[in-house]
């Protein structure tokens, strides 16, 4: 009698605790959870799924898997992992995984991610150090992965995860049961890794961070902040630059986090629909899928896609692609284009006026620019780079030239655009160009062909000023005399606003 009053009582008791426990757990109670959903056969098996990649675009799905027959170094007396990948069916669901075999699956702990669709960031702990590998796509497949990011580290400290962003800049790092950022610096080398802060660190352990694609929602796995089981998945956002200011981590709810240990959190660019994995009851990981709420997304940004193309033939080429903030001219991410078919992939976050260009030895880089201050919501853009070899003859635009209206006075904007041209002309010391000033077809033809020759004379006086002999640039206006479109229209009128460069030497 007195046992079973004891065991009633501590059964009350750990009620008790349970329900106050979860009384402290931060998440929010007022909106609707959908359930979590179990991939099926195809992607979830026998053996251990974790780790789960989804592609910016949505279409791929890769993941670690362990302990399977099909690993290429399969041994019943151990724990090997292989990165394996599955493609969406026009059905939505998922084909059949496959290996994604050497040599990616080579001699390195495989867990992984990808930042575009042409990169693969693959990352282990071998003895002494957290070492990050990149694989790129190459016309025969994905190259042998190559150094990308070193740490040193003792032993004890050894890495819970490793994390790139998709800016390739940006790598978080668990260690010592913390979550750490560090920065890739103009000579190549990284920043000395900066802990967090106390608002998303405790005393207990934070691992498998996921910095979506906006740059300042992350989402993480803890077992330090109230929750549900073992440990839960969190989302906290960015206060600042400092990467110290962090809003109050939120639970992400009970439809996600259940009593056992979920981790692993990733989302495609359109920060919807999030993959993670989940212990079964048999310590089993297996992979699920969730439609996030709408309170718990990242910040909208844009996926800007399409094909690098030589402009003259229209040949796909394997190019490097690069993209800056055009308000203070700061590159802030860089991006690769396929040399098998040309296609790219780059993730611009809201709130931004961008300049990117692709980058290609013997081709001039023509820029692009595009705006997204205003953007509200996920957005896909296609837009194909063109770019011209660069040879004797050939006239190309500088399309990220911007001068104050009906003035020849350059806008800050425009140095990007600049420093490229300086820098080509550097590389190609030969070279003797003509820059052709040009303008649309509204007001007087006399003030236009002044306005036009003044602005191609603010580009020399630029180039002058970094070290390009005045020699080398000649200039010219033509007013309105050559429109390249009708002039009938604001957007034709916008292409007809112009300078370009001819190529007289090389």
């Amino acid at each position: 009698m007195i046992q079973k009053l004891i065991t009633c009582l501590s059964f009350l008791l750990i009620s008790h605790y349970t329900i106050a426990q979860k009384e402290k757990i931060n998440y929010l109670r007022d909106i609707q959870y959908p359930k979590a959903e179990k991939l099926g056969i195809t992607v979830n098996s026998k053996s251990d799924e974790s780790y789960p990649v989804i592609s910016p675009d949505g279409k791929r799905l890769y993941f670690t898997r362990e302990g399977h027959k099909g690993n290429l170094e399969y041994r019943r007396d151990r724990r090997d992992q292989d990165i394996w990948y599955a493609e969406k069916t026009p059905g939505g669901g998922w084909a059949e995984a496959k290996n994604l075999g050497h040599p990616v699956n080579e001699g390195y702990s495989s867990m992984i991610n990808a930042p575009n669709i042409n990169s693969l960031i693959i990352w282990g702990s071998p003895k002494g150090y957290i070492g990050v590998k990149r694989s790129q796509r190459t016309p025969s497949g994905w190259s042998k992965p190559a150094d990308f990011y070193q740490l040193k580290v003792k032993e004890s400290l050894r890495s819970d995860n490793v994390f790139v962003g998709s800016d390739l800049k940006t790598v978080l790092v668990s260690q010592k049961r913390d979550i750490f950022v560090t920065f890739k610096q103009p000579d190549g080398s990284w920043s000395e890794p900066k802990n967090l802060g106390k608002t998303i660190n405790t005393e207990f352990t934070e691992i498998a961070a996921f910095l979506a694609p906006d740059n300042r929602t992350l989402y993480f796995t803890s077992d330090g902040h109230p929750g549900f089981g073992e440990s839960d998945l969190f989302i906290s956002r960015r206060m600042d630059d400092s990467w110290q200011k962090w809003s109050e981590p939120i639970n992400l709810g009970p439809a996600i986090n259940t009593d056992k240990n979920e981790s692993g959190f990733y989302l495609p660019a359109s920060g919807v629909e999030a993959y993670f994995h989940r212990n079964s009851r048999k310590q089993k990981r297996e992979i699920y899928k969730v439609k996030l709420p709408e309170k718990l997304r990242p910040i909208p940004v844009a996926l800007i896609t399409g094909r690098v193309l030589d402009a003259r033939t229209k040949k796909p080429l394997g190019a490097e692609i690069s993209y800056d903030n055009l308000a203070n001219n700061q590159e802030v991410g860089v991006s690769s284009s396929d040399p098998k078919d040309g296609t790219y992939e780059v993730t611009l976050p809201a709130g931004y006026n961008y300049g990117y260009f692709a980058k290609k030895k013997g081709y001039y880089p023509i820029g692009e620019n595009i705006d997204l201050t205003k953007l509200k919501k996920y957005k896909e853009i296609k837009v194909d780079l063109l770019i011209t070899p660069i040879r004797k003859g050939v006239k190309i635009r500088l399309n990220n030239l911007f001068f104050n209206v009906a003035s020849s006075k350059l806008r800050t904007t425009s140095y990007d655009e600049l420093e490229r041209l300086v820098q080509t002309m550097k590389e190609y010391p030969k070279m003797v160009i003509q820059l052709n000033g040009h303008t649309d077809g509204q007001g007087s033809a006399a003030r236009n062909a002044i306005l036009s020759e003044h602005r191609a004379r603010s580009v020399r006086n630029y180039l002058a000023n970094h070290d390009i002999a005045r020699n080398r640039i000649k200039v010219k206006g033509f007013g309105p005399k050559e429109p390249i479109a009708s002039n009938e229209t604001a957007a034709g009128r916008k292409l007809n606003r112009r300078v370009e460069f001819e190529v007289l030497e090389f």
